[in-house]
């Protein structure tokens, strides 16, 4: 009995103490403007206990801040912002739940510097499933644009024109909440003034689909919200610059933004000739997918990183957002680019076989490449009341792509004594001359059910239209006499020409509807049926080279020649369920998929195909908010992606004998698992962030390669009739294939070094997978190992003082494992770069800025190794600082005459150099646009006359 009194008692003290913990909201506004305060620190602090660690809540998009857990007391109240005079305030709680309503925070003239001062440690926070970084806490030079201030943040990279956040890659970029460039995530950050940031927000947005219905089915994705000074969301601002130097290189272009509270437009413009692309490229007719690794990632993203070699760049853009009255807002963009690109490219493959030989090639390609893109997006939505609510968004796109190269290759066989014997030489010429675009609109409307909010129908419709002709004209000659070392097209072996028209015009259309029924505040379930309907043809005419009469048929090849329609039926049929509790949410999703698929042949050969599949996919979303400084992501999903068109097609291409490709049309559509999870812990009180994420994927019937090689006597078969493969050519066929896998997980830790006034990053991550093929038969697994580790120096001195040092090592491992034999290959490359940035009396300018690249081979003794120097000294101008005159040398040591790349796949090894800029000299003038209201009535006539 007194066991059970002593138990009850200390369980009555422990509801008791915890009883008297509670919750204080607040909500800051702008004591002039009225707008929500965002991004501000709330501090509070205990008055009878000073040493207790304080409560730090940030405001957020609303300007609402709650500080949670807060015992009863009396406790001193401290708001800072930048831009305002602190407001302070002591108050009393009881310990349940204090509302200290709307708070309103005066602008003030105080400098940055002294709220930096009052919270020096935070740096991150966690808000619900959103992770906020404090631009305060990690300072560039003025002029910097937001990319060099992510740069600085732990978790967050910015490389080869994207931008990955924890491991995801970041898809659309957020200004106030506000979409900017639509899903040109270069655009934005490069043309945001650092200076105008009070934080970056990374978070995962949620799809338009979930946003309608209400409840998350697993179609978001990884966004970042710039969320800007309050006292700048009124103004003009940007930057101006133009630059020449020798040997005859050019520079010019600039971006000028005029925000007017919810009206906003932003222009951007750039010419230059030294491969500067503010920019994402689009490639909606996959010209720039050979090559690459992921060439049939099928991820529906068209945005592809700027092409190897020198470019000659003409680029302009404008982003447009606006609140039309109470119900409508609109968010526009339209963007143009012309690249002229030279590139000089040298290639060293090895191509596995199932014997103890590999099959080495090398090449030197000189290409020209002209590249056109226009694209826009646009987003409306309209309240009509409560009730009723649309969404629409339009998207248009148009590429143009011309391209002219010539190759020279030799094709050696090495053996297992290294023994190199000759096979050929070739020497191969290109024209391709495409031209494609895209139309799309997609619109979303909801319906509330009358006498109640908990009951909603959403009803959706959209389509899409693509179109386009491609022409190509390659000649190939080969030689097979090794004395031949120039290659004479007049002395050729053999020599294959043809002319091809391709047409491949298509659409898809789709609806949807749903159900969503909430149980209350916390949980909600939906049904929902979906349909897509897609329709694709393929024309394509090849017209062969007469070598005894040296003139091209009169009709085209019906072996080579196709025409193709082709058809999916796609119907979805499925629950979902989430739960929301405070911050966590919980949501799951399972759907029935049935798919019809029909195929109707006239060329080569009159044949109709059709098949049916049936999936069940599935998608789990959890966002477990621990505390205020501990987020769980958890994401699990599977899902379905059908063949490429090239892929289905049954003519067999020999228009390059090298690479004899044919389709398959039995190919299934690709059935892949998918698992992520995030864990983020930020430490306000000690300005540290943790983050550890983990991406894993597998599919039972990837597509992969299967490569006949090194068999000359192969018998290819066109239309009836067989001819053989030929020594030194290849054949491939895509296939499904199980076994495909990938696991990446990475983490890193950023937390501040006082004495240095800097911040450090520390990331580490290892890369595990395995990649399917089949050579001549003969089952292949590529097993690759990937171990990285870095470290970024970031300073947080002053404006005048930045500096940020990097390292990133790499150790890769891959082996390829058939039954006949096993392959190693082992490198490892490093990766040094610093950039410096500092302003001496407030005028004089001096930047720096070093990269060292080196990369060894180890099973091999491939070596490469460069360092580029970047320097530049200049002067402060007008009274205000705003221009800029430079003068500096790009690549000091001339070391950056080409570029390395590496790639490791099911069935080769490939090295590439390519063409670099090398040393230049330039002179520059740049001038930084800062025009706000506070600084006189010029810039309301420009919000009144050049908006309206």
């Amino acid at each position: 009995m007194t066991k059970r009194f002593f138990l009850l008692a200390a369980l009555a003290g422990v509801w008791s103490v915890s009883a008297q913990n509670g919750t204080l909201h607040l909500r800051l506004v702008d004591r002039v403007t009225r707008e929500p305060v965002v991004g501000a620190v709330a501090e509070l602090r205990s008055q009878a206990d000073t040493a207790r660690t304080p409560f730090y809540a940030a405001s957020d998009i609303d300007g609402a801040a709650l500080l949670q857990r807060v015992p009863a007391g009396a406790w001193r109240l401290r708001v800072t912002s930048l831009g305002y005079e602190a407001l302070e305030r002591e108050l009393r709680t009881s310990g349940g739940k204090t509302d200290l309503g709307t708070l309103e925070m005066s602008p003030g003239a105080e400098a940055i510097e002294s709220v930096v001062l009052e919270v020096p440690a935070l740096r991150s926070s966690i808000r619900g499933d959103t992770l906020s970084y404090r631009a305060s806490a990690y300072k560039v030079t003025f002029g910097a644009d937001a990319g060099a201030l992510i740069g600085k943040m732990p978790g967050l990279e910015v490389a080869d024109g994207v931008i990955e956040a924890q491991g995801r890659t970041v898809q659309r970029v957020f200004v106030d909440g506000r979409e900017f460039f639509g899903n040109d995530v270069m655009s934005a950050v490069r043309n945001i003034p650092a200076d105008m940031v009070e934080s970056i927000d990374v978070y995962n947005s949620q799809g338009d689909q979930s946003e309608f219905m209400g409840v998350d089915i697993g179609d978001g994705y990884t966004a970042i919200n710039i969320v800007t000074q309050p006292d700048k969301r009124r103004g003009a601002f940007g930057r101006l610059f133009a630059g020449y130097g020798i040997p005859d290189k050019y520079i010019g272009g600039g971006n000028i933004n005029i925000f007017d509270r919810a009206r906003r437009l932003s222009v951007i413009a750039l010419v230059n000739n030294v491969n500067m692309q503010n920019f994402s490229s689009e490639d909606i007719l996959g010209t720039t997918e050979q090559g690459q690794a992921n060439a049939r990632s099928g991820s529906g993203n068209f945005m592809v990183r700027p092409l190897d070699g020198v470019s000659t760049v003409q680029a302009v853009g404008a982003n447009y957002s606006d609140e039309w009255g109470e119900k409508a807002k609109i968010t526009a963009s339209y963007f143009f680019n012309r690249a002229d690109n030279r590139n000089e490219s040298l290639t060293d493959r090895q191509t596995f076989t199932s014997s103890e030989k590999l099959v080495l090639y090398d090449g030197a390609t000189d290409a020209r490449i002209e590249n056109v893109n226009h694209r826009f997006n646009s987003r409306f939505d309209y309240k009509f009341n409560n009730r009723h609510s649309l969404m629409m968004r339009t998207a248009f796109s148009v590429q143009d792509y011309l391209l002219d190269n010539e190759t020279f290759s030799r094709t050696d066989n090495k053996f297992a004594d290294d023994d190199i014997r000759f096979v050929n030489r070739r020497r191969n010429f290109a024209h391709n001359d495409n031209f494609g675009y895209n139309v799309s609109n997609n619109l979303i409307y909801r319906y509330r059910l009358p006498g109640s909010k908990l009951r909603s129908l959403t009803f959706g419709v959209g389509g899409r239209y693509s179109g386009g002709e491609q022409f190509s004209l390659p000649r190939q000659y080969t030689f097979r006499d090794p004395d031949n070392t120039g290659a004479d097209t007049a002395a050729y072996d053999a020599r294959n020409i043809s002319r091809t028209h391709r047409e491949q015009p298509g659409y898809y259309v789709s609806g949807s509807a749903t159900y969503t029924h909430a149980f209350g505040r916390r949980s909600r379930m939906s049904a929902d049926y979906r349909v897509t309907y897609a329709a694709n043809r393929v024309n394509r005419r090849t017209v062969l080279f007469d070598n005894k009469t040296g003139m091209f048929g009169p009709e085209p090849d019906p072996r080579q020649s196709t025409d193709y329609d082709y058809d999916y039926l796609t119907q979805r049929a499925g629950l979902s369920y989430q739960y929301l509790f405070k911050k966590t949410k919980v949501a799951a999703s399972v759907y029935y998929q049935h798919v019809d698929f029909g195929g109707d042949y006239t060329l080569p050969v009159p044949d109709r195909t059709s098949a049916s599949f049936d999936n069940i996919t599935y998608n789990v979303v959890g966002n477990i908010h621990f505390d205020r400084s501990n987020l769980l992501k958890i994401d699990a999903s599977s899902r379905t992606r059908n063949p490429r068109a090239a892929d289905l097609q049954s003519i067999v291409n020999t228009t390059n004998r090298q690479h004899v490709f044919a389709g398959n049309p039995g190919l299934k559509p690709v059935y892949t698992h998918d698992l992520s999870a995030q864990y983020i812990r930020s430490n306000a009180a000690k300005g540290r962030t943790f983050t550890l994420a983990v991406r894993f994927s597998a599919s039972p019937n990837t597509i992969a390669d299967s490569l006949v090689i090194d068999s000359p006597h192969f018998v290819i078969v066109i239309d009836g009739d067989g001819t053989e493969l030929g020594e030194g050519n290849q054949f491939v066929r895509p296939v499904n294939l199980p076994g495909y896998w990938n696991l990446r997980t990475t983490l890193s830790y950023g937390f501040p070094v006082r004495w240095l006034r800097s911040n450090l990053n520390v990331r580490a991550g290892v890369t595990t997978g395995r990649i399917p093929s089949v050579i001549n038969g003969t089952r292949n697994r590529l097993n690759g190992d990937s171990y990285d580790a870095g470290l970024t120096l970031g300073s947080n001195i002053s404006e005048s003082v930045d500096f940020k040092i990097g390292y990133t090592g790499y150790y890769n491992v891959s082996r390829n494992s058939s039954q006949i034999r096993t392959v190693d290959n082992v490198y490892v490359s490093q990766y040094l770069t610093a950039d410096l940035n500092f302003v001496v009396r407030q005028r004089i300018v001096l930047r720096g800025s070093a990269d060292y690249n080196y990369y060894k081979g180890i099973t091999d003794t491939f070596r490469e190794e460069r360092l580029i120097c970047n320097l530049q000294v200049g002067c402060k101008l007008f009274r205000r600082r705003l221009g800029e005159v430079t003068v500096g040398v790009n690549d000091l040591f001339d070391q950056n005459g080409t570029t390395f790349r590496r790639t490791v796949t099911g069935t080769y090894i490939r090295n590439v150099s390519n063409l670099g800029l090398g040393r230049y000299f330039l002179a520059q003038f740049s001038y930084n646009l800062r025009l706000f209201p506070r600084q006189g009535a010029a810039v309301t006539r420009i919000l009144q006359q050049g908006v309206e």
